[in-house]
């Protein structure tokens, strides 16, 4: 199936990074219609939990950009799994306290600087030792990614990018 937002190259690179950390328990900001969900839960069988978030329909995102990507029915190409959970809210309203811990985690939702920023950061409060972050978008320049990135690294988070691709990841 293919996926609108990324490339195959960009899955394969995403899917090896996630493997790379054998997690148990995955949480991607951004799951749209579950098309990475899916292919992630495909490849990785050992996966146990995979916590998708997104925007209720009809949500209007900050970034004008981004206001055609909120999907009807979020998730649905994941949704047969029942390692697949949903979870349909705004990711800036969320807290550390309300999530388990993970093993990975994908940040591709809300591409503006507020909404990067903190998923960020909740994403490393919520990471395990040995854990892994990717970030879709840094180098895109319709979107806040790279600037949120650029600032986190001047903070000392050892973020690096993925060569020939719109990836970046922090090894916890």
């Amino acid at each position: 199936m293919r996926n609108p937002y990324l490339n195959a190259e960009e899955t394969a690179a995403l899917v090896g990074l996630i493997a790379s950390v054998r997690p148990l328990v995955m949480l991607e900001f951004g799951t749209n219609l579950g098309i990475t969900a899916k292919a992630i839960l495909d490849a990785l069988p050992e996966l146990q939990t995979y916590i998708g978030i997104d925007v209720p329909w009809p949500y209007t995102p900050r970034l004008t950009c981004q206001r055609d990507e909120v999907p009807y029915t979020a998730g649905r190409f994941a949704a047969a799994d029942p390692r697949f959970k949903l979870l349909l809210r705004e990711s800036t309203t969320l807290m550390a306290a309300e999530l388990e811990p993970v093993d990975a985690v994908f940040i591709d939702g809300d591409h503006s600087a507020l909404g990067v920023l903190h998923d960020s950061e909740l994403a490393r409060d919520l990471l395990q030792p040995g854990g892994i972050i990717v970030w879709h978008d840094f180098g895109n320049p319709a979107v806040e990614v790279t600037p949120v990135i650029k600032q986190l690294v001047a903070e000392g988070w050892r973020i690096s990018a993925v060569p020939n691709t719109w990836l970046a990841y922090l090894r916890g």
